[in-house]
């Protein structure tokens, strides 16, 4: 056997046995009473919001969605109010989204978001909905505890 192919099918093993110990470490958190329900999105466990945050915090407008949703946790944060923040434009924070969507459901095996998101009602001036955007204050705690830990390692 070829030893890069070899070198590859050992590196995709490694993976899959990551894939089904999070999956195992998810399950145990269900059992454990540690999920918390996401409306419109499923459950979410703080080893979940690990695993997706530590590969998708280098996008700046995902920084920025996680940052406002947890600082007004419980309330919600409109599209708009996520761009004046971010600073990018609309089309650069809406692929921003689309590429943590990727990313959860390559690491989750379902598209789904720890923040729960909706469109809003259709504004009069622009004549388009918003989508707006709710973290619940659980997953706000888990998140500023985990971004707190990286600190505290860097």
């Amino acid at each position: 056997m070829d030893s890069n192919k070899l070198r590859t099918a050992v590196l995709d093993a490694i993976n899959d046995l990551d894939t089904v110990r999070q999956r195992f470490t998810n399950l145990l958190a269900d059992l454990d009473g540690d999920a918390i329900q996401v409306p419109r999105q499923g459950r979410w466990t703080k080893p979940m919001l690990e695993q997706v945050w530590s590969k998708i915090r280098h996008l700046r407008g995902v920084e920025t969605l996680f940052g406002l949703t947890a600082a007004y946790a419980g309330k919600p944060v409109t599209f708009t109010r996520l761009l004046h923040e971010s600073g990018l434009t609309e089309q650069q924070q809406r692929n921003e989204h689309a590429r943590m969507s990727r990313v959860i459901a390559d690491l989750l095996g379902e598209k789904k978001w720890p923040i729960e998101n909706w469109q809003g009602p259709q504004s009069p001036e622009s004549g388009k909905a918003e989508m707006i955007y709710r973290m619940s204050k659980e997953i706000a705690a888990w998140w500023y505890e985990i971004c707190n830990r990286e600190d505290e390692e860097d």
